[in-house]
């Protein structure tokens, strides 16, 4: 019985560790769809337009505990 408690604490905890990643990259892909507007897509040119996509997650990822304010 011993060892299948370890089991299930083990599995347990790679579950959340694995509905945590997927919470981040929702949420990556959300921040992602709202960047993608046409005043974004019309604004930079096709080889500014990936970086800018990905400083402006970077910027709501590290930042949004402050947004929410």
């Amino acid at each position: 019985m011993g060892n299948f408690a370890k089991t299930t604490t083990k599995l347990k905890a790679m579950d959340q560790d694995e509905q945590s990643a997927n919470g981040l990259q929702n949420l990556v892909t959300y921040y992602q769809k709202l960047f993608d507007r046409k005043e974004n897509r019309d604004h930079y040119s096709p080889e500014d337009y990936q970086n800018a996509k990905r400083c402006f997650v970077k910027y709501l990822l590290k930042n949004r505990g402050l947004l929410e304010g």
